[in-house]
């Protein structure tokens, strides 16, 4: 008995410990990202530095490319 209740204490600790290393990465907000944001609303700026919305990715050195075909 006393080994199944230091089982589950054990158990209980891991999944305590382990909830923040599982939450989401937070991402960088940088003044680049706000200034995208600002034209172009709706996107996440990704951990590159890069702000990326649903059909464009726009790049910190001034390219932008488009997700559907992969140009610029």
């Amino acid at each position: 008995m006393k080994t199944l209740r230091h089982l589950v204490l054990a158990a209980l600790a891991g999944a305590v410990l382990a909830a923040p290393l599982a939450a989401q990465q937070q991402r960088p907000d940088t003044e680049f990202c706000a200034k995208m944001r600002a034209k172009d609303p709706g996107g996440v700026c990704s951990p590159k530095g890069e702000y990326v919305t649903a059909d464009t990715v726009y790049l910190p050195d001034g390219r932008i490319i488009k997700r559907s075909t992969g140009g610029q």
